[in-house]
């Protein structure tokens, strides 16, 4: 059975994600401090990923939630704008059940990256999705024989991962883990380019989320004494 890429798809795996995150901003936030931090103590309390509640109190929803949240205005606009560009750019090219599979499986690895990093900080905000996503498409279009590098992909990514290291109240962790989930969620997307199996892309997608969810759990538990 041969791939063949969807043609014409509509962006509504994108477009659903982008308004979850601004409900969810409207549900968390204290609109009388906009143009500020504004993200409610008990949301923060409550859905953030945060080692301690996750292991003590097993809320490993939190795995999930915390892509939802965002600190402040600046910080969903800025999310948004590169979740909606990448997200479009790739759902038109492979779908949007499998979009919504490469999210689930990024958010996941950035919720990972963030517990082994700094389990006892919570920690909020789509930019695991986002460098997943980034990831993601350049392994894809990469299988396609495009070249990332060239489109300016590739350089996009480097420059995002030094500024992760530079800028303040960033979480490293969350950046990394959400990239290297991209990436191998990507490369599980991109096999079918070479034997055309659906049910192989679906398993490793899944046993990726495993994987990354497992890890998560496993990080959030050393949060007394964390792995790195």
């Amino acid at each position: 059975m041969s791939f063949k890429r969807p043609q014409f798809v509509q962006p509504i795996g994108i477009l659903t994600l982008v308004a979850l995150n601004f409900f969810a901003f409207l549900l968390t936030h204290d609109f009388q401090k906009i143009g500020q931090y504004s993200l409610r103590r008990d949301a923060l309390v409550d859905m953030s990923v945060w080692g301690v509640p996750i292991a003590e109190l097993n809320e490993w929803w939190r795995l999930l939630t915390g892509a939802f949240l965002h600190a402040d205005l600046r910080h969903i606009l800025l999310n948004v704008l590169m979740l909606f560009l990448l997200g479009r750019r790739l759902e038109r090219n492979i779908g949007t059940s499998y979009f919504a599979l490469i999210c689930f499986v990024s958010a996941l690895g950035g919720s990972a990256g963030a517990l082994l990093l700094t389990p006892m900080n919570p920690t909020v905000g789509a930019s695991g999705i986002v460098y997943g996503l980034m990831a993601a498409v350049f392994v894809i279009e990469q299988k396609e024989g495009k070249n990332p590098w060239q489109e300016g992909l590739g350089t996009l990514i480097i420059v995002n991962v030094i500024l992760s290291f530079l800028g303040p109240n960033v979480s490293v962790g969350g950046h990394l883990g959400g990239l290297l989930a991209g990436f191998v969620s990507g490369y599980c997307v991109g096999v079918r380019y070479r034997n055309g199996s659906r049910l192989t892309t679906w398993a490793s997608l899944v046993g990726s989320a495993l994987l990354f969810g497992l890890l998560g759990w496993i990080a959030a538990k050393t949060w007394r004494s964390p792995l790195f």
